[in-house]
């Protein structure tokens, strides 16, 4: 997708409740109520005749100029502007179409310009628990339309671009693994076994074997808890293809929901070996080491170990 531009951004909510959410998101349709006034008088846009003629069906001043300035705002919109909702979890977003408001057997609505997108230019997925929060707590609002106030913070999200201090961090954190991967070289292999088994358990796993030495092809055998699965782990310190191969012929195959082989020093053969074809068996090479090790705290650990 190309760039996304636009210079206002609006949070919508699809009916009460989001009972419009699935039909609008399927038509392309931003489904609005309203049902007691006319089309012709709301595509006709004389708001303070509006505001005068139904005012009165509010209970205060304020919330009926509060709603005409909500109706007005979507039925004058162009695609200058954003407009987000959420559903299924997830952040979703459009541009209005033509202009005025139409009706079918649910609801008014207006076209949009295109359709509702879940996803940012890139195709990455806008799941409402991975957004900024100054972006997700809109779908607190009680009415049925609010203005965003983060617009550069949306524009950048749904264009796919971090910001500065993401990039910053970015870079940092990728160098600390690469120290890492290389502080991993320096573990004696006995504090590697440890560090592994460490780096399972951190992931929520239960280690249910001794560790090490007790099985010619396995270090440990770990147990999901929740589902209650069973995972087999080798470790090596230093590894070449024949040994691999060597594990997978010697593997419980079928017994365990994964094999995991393990090693922080492979040989060239094995850290350029393709696996694709061995679906139950993972082979966890330095640079992905290095990654769990940051990504579960452990770096204190590995200082201490490596001083």
């Amino acid at each position: 997708m190309e760039t996304v531009r636009f210079t206002k951004a609006y949070y919508i909510k699809l009916g009460r409740g989001g009972e419009w959410e699935e039909s609008s998101i399927r038509e392309n349709k931003a489904r609005i109520g309203w049902h007691d006034w006319t089309l012709e008088e709301i595509n006709r846009g004389d708001w303070d005749a509006l505001k005068e003629k139904h005012q009165r069906e509010y209970k205060n001043k304020g919330a009926a100029t509060m709603d005409i300035n909500a109706l007005k705002t979507i039925v004058e919109s162009t695609p200058e502007a954003i407009w987000v909702t959420f559903h299924d979890s997830q952040l979703w977003w459009c541009q209005l179409g033509r202009v005025g408001i139409l009706e079918d057997e649910i609801s008014r609505y207006r076209l949009l310009s295109g359709k509702w997108h879940n996803h940012d230019i890139n195709s990455h997925l806008l799941l409402a628990n991975q957004i900024p929060g100054s972006i997700a707590r809109v779908q607190g609002f009680r009415g049925t339309i609010c203005e965003i106030a983060e617009v550069e913070a949306l524009r950048r999200l749904i264009n796919d671009k971090p910001s500065d201090a993401f990039k910053t961090i970015y870079r940092a954190k990728a160098n600390l693994v690469t120290e890492v991967e290389k502080g991993l070289e320096q573990l004696h292999w006995k504090d590697f076994e440890t560090l592994a088994d460490l780096l399972f358990r951190n992931a929520g796993w239960r280690r249910v074997s001794l560790l090490g030495e007790t099985m010619k092809f396995v270090d440990m055998e770990l147990v999901e808890p929740i589902t209650g699965e069973m995972y087999q782990v080798q470790v090596k310190s230093k590894a070449t293809v024949n040994e691999f191969e060597e594990y997978v012929q010697n593997s419980s195959h079928g017994i365990y929901r994964k094999l995991y082989f393990v090693v922080h020093s492979p040989d060239k053969n094995l850290a350029e070996f393709q696996t694709d074809k061995y679906k139950d068996i993972e082979l966890i090479l330095p640079k992905r080491l290095a990654e769990m090790v940051v990504e579960f705290g452990l770096t204190d650990w590995l200082l201490t170990k490596i001083k």
